[in-house]
């Protein structure tokens, strides 16, 4: 049997231009394919906060993807001039499915908004945009440069899933003005940007693996970015 991993959707107004719909519910394809091609089966979690702990039910691993701001209520804060868009529903469902997957020992892997989420959900605080942290010297939204090209480095603490990936040295695709500030309970940093904000964090169980950048967009070029997914396959598997 496959592994299933539930990938929380986003939902969202319809980004398509003369589609008549009014929202969808989505998530990237590259997310879809990698799971694919780590051999496991992809099942897309819709906002449903009554039902969470039923769509738990159904799969072994939790998949927290990219995404819009995470509203800085959760963090007792008020919202900086630069936040962005936020979508208070997928926070709520994302929460429960995060605390729900922690209590039934489940493997969690987040990516990008998922790491933030992750940190949040264990008591950690945001940068709610990169200006506040004061030493910001790396760009962190690669855009216009293709999500296919690495931008900028990470160093990788010795002895991690990364480093036995990718070794101590590693350079990354980002797409995020938000930031880990303060880092949640029971979490470890084990990647950093030069400028010194968080690209990679575990759980001090091993059971919770997310990263700040966008392996999805990136293993269809370079194929070692596969092993963030099959770190989830992994871990259901043993």
């Amino acid at each position: 049997m496959k592994p299933i991993i539930g990938i929380v959707g986003n939902p969202n107004r319809n980004p398509i231009e003369g589609l008549h719909m009014d929202e969808i519910t989505y998530t990237p394809q590259g997310y879809i394919d990698a799971i694919f091609k780590v051999g496991g089966l992809p099942l897309i979690i819709p906002t449903n906060l009554d039902d969470a702990s039923k769509y738990l039910d159904l799969v072994d691993g939790l998949l927290l993807t990219g995404g819009q701001d995470i509203s800085p209520e959760l963090y007792g804060q008020e919202p900086h001039p630069k936040l962005q868009e936020l979508n208070p529903p997928r926070d709520e469902m994302e929460m429960a499915l995060i605390k729900d997957a922690n209590s039934r020992n489940m493997p969690i892997l987040g990516i990008c908004r998922g790491l933030q989420i992750l940190n949040v959900a264990f008591g950690g605080t945001l940068y709610q945009d990169l200006s506040e942290y004061p030493d910001w010297k790396v760009r962190h939204l690669q855009d216009p440069t293709l999500p296919e090209y690495a931008t900028h480095s990470i160093s990788i603490e010795p002895n991690s899933y990364l480093s036995e990936v990718y070794g101590q040295n590693y350079r990354v695709n980002t797409y995020h003005h938000q930031a880990i500030n303060q880092l949640g309970d029971s979490l470890v940093a084990i990647a950093e940007s030069p400028d010194g904000l968080v690209e990679g964090l575990v759980s001090d169980d091993n059971r919770i693996l997310a990263v700040q950048w966008h392996p999805e967009m990136s293993f269809t070029r370079n194929q070692s970015d596969l092993a963030i997914f099959k770190w989830l396959i992994n871990k259901i598997e043993k």
